[in-house]
């Protein structure tokens, strides 16, 4: 997971450039729990659940105007898409 101080992710593809993802380390650490339970609730492992919950959230937080429900829309999109069987090997 990014901080506001890194620039790079590494992905299966190679390293991609991203924007700053987390505001802090409070935030990161909101998103971290939000990733961990999503896991344990889908009986998946916690990197396919950050692959897929850090593309949601780079995707929703630039249209965002309040940032302090981001966890929420996050995890709930996350889910229903591993529901509907939207990136996940598993579903």
């Amino acid at each position: 997971m990014l901080m506001k101080s890194d620039s790079l992710s590494c992905t299966e593809g190679g390293i991609v450039a991203t924007a700053f993802l987390y505001e802090d380390a409070v935030d990161q650490n909101q998103h971290a729990r939000a990733i961990q339970m999503l896991a344990k609730d889908l009986e998946m492992s916690e990197d396919e659940i950050a692959r897929l919950y850090e593309t949601t959230l780079r995707s929703l937080k630039h249209e965002a105007r309040i940032k302090d429900y981001l966890v929420i829309l996050v995890s709930r999109n996350v889910k229903d898409m591993i529901r509907a069987g939207i990136g996940s090997h598993t579903a």
